[in-house]
């Protein structure tokens, strides 16, 4: 398990959340993200990825751009 902590601040309202972004490796990824603002958890959207061919960096970068797309839109996170 790859465990990322990051904070994403949201364009339009200036919000800022942190994340912890767990996910395994390999060709079946699951990843859980643990989204919190002011402390407060506001939401662990999660997911998996079958036939998957990214690794490394790559990986986490799809992930992270993924997670940050969710709480930029709301998606799974609580306002």
């Amino acid at each position: 398990m790859t465990i990322v902590k990051e904070v994403y601040t949201r364009k339009v309202s200036g919000e800022s959340f942190d994340y912890e972004l767990d996910y395994t490796q390999g060709a079946d990824v699951a990843w859980i993200a643990r989204v919190y603002h002011d402390g407060v958890l506001k939401g662990s959207p999660h997911g998996a990825l079958t036939a998957n061919v990214l690794s490394g960096p790559a990986l986490e970068q799809y992930l992270r751009a993924y997670v940050e797309g969710m709480i930029e839109r709301g998606l799974d996170v609580a306002e």
